[in-house]
């Protein structure tokens, strides 16, 4: 097998492990040694985005989400859908899966700010990485919505922790001034706020394709240039 073939049929089996559960990090590996039955050089195993592009490839195969190649609002739709597959601690999540909880935060943002299409964005990509590498979910997140989203969107996201520790009282002193110096102070602690509330099993949160209508609707209104929440 060329290692052009095997690097695409291990993309293929991963991709097909993170969809029983599981993150990306691990399903690499896992498929390369179930492809290969031998040791893989790393350079010859795909990266966390091969991996999301064939899943959103299944997907589109398999009749559900929009694939990767279509607009942008499509393509996280197909990203932030890999999150069904990540179960987390029913203690802390007792609302299930990873998708639940991003839709719940998306429908809490939704009823304090409706109109900003960038912290919506965010309320809902918020764990996309979780279903890449468990380990290090924020930053393969990033990486994986790469140029998806606006900086506003990415500064939103990666604030997340902080703006928790601000709400909780243990963030530390230079941090906190510099999250409370920032335009979007208010809209990044409104984002943490939704996200320790999204955690209700039962809720009536909207589907997936709703949240995306919701953004895509928001988009076509403003043009690309939205009103913004705490701005």
């Amino acid at each position: 097998m060329g290692p052009d073939k095997l690097r695409r049929r291990i993309a293929e089996e991963a991709a097909r492990l993170m969809q029983k559960g599981g993150d990306s990090q691990r399903a690499r590996f896992r498929a390369a040694r179930r492809v290969a039955h031998d040791w893989v050089p790393d350079q010859q195993i795909p990266s966390h985005e091969e991996v999301r592009r064939e899943i959103g490839r299944t997907t589109a195969a398999d009749g559900g989400l929009s694939a990767l190649m279509g607009d942008r609002f499509d393509q996280i739709a197909a990203i932030v859908g890999t999150l069904a597959s990540v179960r987390q601690d029913p203690v802390r999540h007792p609302e299930g899966d990873a998708l639940e909880h991003s839709l719940q935060v998306f429908d809490l943002v939704h009823e304090e700010c409706g109109y900003d299409e960038e912290l919506l964005t965010a309320a809902l990509v918020h764990d996309v990485g979780k279903s890449i590498d468990r380990r290090n979910h924020l930053a393969a997140g990033i990486e994986a919505l790469g140029e998806l989203i606006t900086p506003r969107t990415r500064w939103l996201v990666e604030s997340l922790e902080a703006a928790t520790a601000h709400a909780d009282g243990t963030l530390g002193h230079r941090a906190r001034q510099r999250l409370e110096a920032h335009p979007d102070r208010d809209a990044a602690l409104l984002l943490a706020t939704a996200d320790r509330r999204g955690r209700v099993r039962g809720y009536d949160a909207p589907s997936l394709d709703e949240a995306i209508g919701i953004l895509r609707s928001l988009a076509a209104e403003s043009d690309g240039a939205g009103e913004e929440c705490g701005g």
